[in-house]
């Protein structure tokens, strides 16, 4: 599968051709509404969506992705990752739609949000059209909070606060950025949502 570091901009629109790795990193001054949309017309074609993004103090995002599955045996996995500072704020909508010609469609929306900070917003919408029968389409979403027993372990070995926090949100990321295939993307991504 390869990886392909999508350009930041206002609307996204993919059909693809292949089993792609799409991926998107938010940027840090969005104030504009971002839809990345994936449009299934190929039979055969599995794709990866992943989103990661860090909004720091006062930043919002507001995001939609749609997997839209229009033929048989496609899939899609979306991740959204975001970690959230003091009073900054997510909304997220997750779209997966299923055409009633599109079976065998496997497709799974996946919504990861760490708060770091107080006075945060995050707002998640998944949505589920599924017109087709022998289909596999799910959810989930976790949202948490950097633990203080964690900045104090390592706040104990030398770091400041700022430092384990930021270690801690790096963690976070990396759980999903390992599994970025092409090392050139991965370590945009990696420099990417450090800043």
């Amino acid at each position: 599968m390869k990886s392909l570091l999508l350009k930041q901009n206002k609307n996204i629109l993919i059909s693809p051709i292949e089993d792609t790795q799409y991926v998107y990193v938010i940027p840090g001054n969005s104030t504009e509404v971002t839809n990345l949309e994936l449009n299934f017309e190929k039979e055969g074609v599995s794709c990866e969506i992943i989103v990661l993004g860090k909004m720091h103090e006062g930043q919002s995002i507001e995001l939609t992705t749609t997997s839209r599955h229009l033929v048989p045996n496609t899939s899609c996995v979306t991740n959204y990752f975001v970690a959230l500072e003091n009073s900054s704020s997510s909304n997220y909508v997750g779209k997966i739609i299923i055409a009633k010609k599109a079976f065998q469609t496997n497709s799974y929306l996946n919504n990861k949000t760490l708060v770091i900070g107080e006075g945060t917003k995050n707002i998640t919408r998944p949505i589920l059209e599924i017109e087709a029968d022998d289909v596999k389409a799910s959810h989930g979403a976790t949202t948490g909070r950097v633990r203080e027993d964690d900045v104090y372990y390592l706040t104990s070995r030398g770091l400041t606060k700022k430092e384990a926090e930021e270690t801690i949100v790096e963690g976070f990321f990396e759980s999903v950025v390992a599994k970025i295939e092409d090392g050139d993307v991965r370590e945009k991504v990696r420099s990417g949502v450090k800043s």
